[in-house]
């Protein structure tokens, strides 16, 4: 019985501290101009390589970022600076 309690009162920490994890994660897909073909994996792993990105995916058809991060960890601006630092130009945010 004591087991059960003790569950039953730690379940809902657990099922909080997990909702709070995927509130951090965001999604975000950014314009990036001057990527030439064979460079955007490049781009992919600077993103990759930063603190608090989950996953990254830059595109050169779609001459796009798409980036997974948790918000907690890095902005926007941070994102923006990585794209900018690899000779590529951060654009304004897609929907």
């Amino acid at each position: 019985r004591r087991r059960q309690f003790t569950s039953f009162l730690l379940m809902p920490l657990l099922a909080l501290s997990k909702a709070k994890a995927r509130a951090a994660e965001k999604t975000i897909i950014l314009a990036v101009a001057g990527i030439p073909e064979m460079a955007a994996p490049l781009g992919e792993k600077a993103l990759k390589e930063t603190k608090g990105v989950i996953d990254a995916k830059v595109s050169y058809p779609k001459a796009e970022a798409w980036i997974k991060y948790d918000d907690e960890k890095v902005t926007v601006a941070k994102l923006r600076e990585v794209i900018n630092k690899t000779g590529f130009k951060a654009g304004d945010e897609k929907k």
